[in-house]
């Protein structure tokens, strides 16, 4: 595991504030509910303890309705776009994103656009099928999906949601899921870090801007979050070695498409001011981990998600920090059979 740690200060112009936080926990309390939104369930397994050198949590968004935490980011996009007009959304996915606003948009009668890179695995495109949006393919990777639904969006005139440089979203999707992991770990959560995957940031970003607002802490004071990136895709750990953003990044295959392509400099500066770092896993430790959470937990779940559990199955998570609790997010589950690890 390659650790690279982040020397960003935090860039206030590109974070939420402290309002923007509370605004989203509150209308989240409101509102999932009705829309079917769980919220997490935060699970403790000790008898990873001894392996982590840490209490050790699970995070288990891999349980919500579409199978993905993004239902949440997509949510908050989503009913703001309705507010101020809009009947229509564009927006690309490796799937789980698409999923998520594909079922928001169904749930307020709203027409959504999902563009997919080739290679999204059936079980993501049925799932975002499922939910009645039209689906897009297109040649070439994630960040190839993303330029042409930009510009089809453009095109049409109509908001363009992002999975992850989009404020609306960072707070539905982190900002949100950190508020009920710091209250389900009570007086634990003082001495806690969460593992997170990284792809875009935003996920990352946002759990770093909530659970330093439920801490009541400034955003990067004291930082509780790492990212987990695959070898086959860390233009985080890239950027943060290179002191700028790896915008564009064609990896090698991979088990965990969600977290594949480059940073957008605005997504990079604001993550890197907020987070700790991020942790490089192997594609063999990858396969390790998912085939640990079918066999000893009971969770299918995709190689998106399984990276929060490599440092804790490696024995690593001192290397990232010396808290005495560690929440691993778990999530997704929408994962083909044909790429589990048994």
């Amino acid at each position: 595991m390659k650790v690279v740690r982040s020397t960003f200060d935090p860039r206030p112009d590109l974070l939420p504030t402290a309002a923007q936080v509370d605004d989203a926990v509150f209308e989240a309390g409101n509102l999932h509910a009705a829309a079917g939104i769980g919220k997490v369930a935060v699970a403790r397994v000790p008898s990873l303890d001894a392996k982590a050198g840490a209490r050790v949590w699970l995070a288990l968004e891999s349980l919500q309705v579409t199978g993905s935490f993004k239902v949440r980011g997509a949510h908050r996009a989503l009913v703001l776009a309705s507010r101020r007009g809009a009947s229509a959304v564009v927006a690309a996915s490796a799937g789980n994103h698409g999923a998520g606003v594909a079922y928001v948009a169904q749930k307020l009668g709203i027409e959504a656009t999902i563009v997919v890179p080739a290679g999204t695995p059936k079980k993501k495109l049925d799932n975002i099928a499922s939910f009645g949006a039209k689906l897009l393919p297109n040649e070439g990777g994630y960040d190839a999906a993303e330029r042409f639904a930009i510009a089809l969006a453009k095109e049409r005139n109509l908001p363009f949601v992002s999975p992850y440089d989009d404020l609306d979203v960072l707070l539905g999707n982190g900002a949100t899921l950190a508020a009920e992991i710091h209250a389900a770990l009570g007086e634990h959560a003082k001495t806690a870090t969460l593992l997170a995957p990284f792809g875009g940031g935003g996920l990352a970003s946002g759990l770093a801007c909530g659970f330093a607002r439920a801490r009541r802490e400034g955003p990067g004071e004291n930082r509780a979050v790492w990212g987990i990136q695959t070898e086959a895709s860390p233009s985080f750990a890239l950027s943060l070695e290179r002191s700028a953003a790896v915008e564009s990044y064609e990896g090698t295959a991979t088990l965990a498409e969600g977290l594949e392509g480059g940073i957008p400099e605005r997504a990079f500066l604001r993550a890197a001011g907020v987070v700790a770092g991020v942790a490089v896993v192997s594609e063999t430790s990858l396969a390790q981990a998912m085939r640990f959470a079918v066999k000893d937990l009971g969770l299918a779940i995709e190689g998106s998600a399984a990276v929060s559990l490599v440092p804790v199955l490696e024995g690593s998570v001192k290397d990232l920090t010396s808290e005495v609790d560690v929440v691993c997010v778990l999530t997704g589950r929408n994962v083909d059979p044909s790429r589990l690890v048994w």
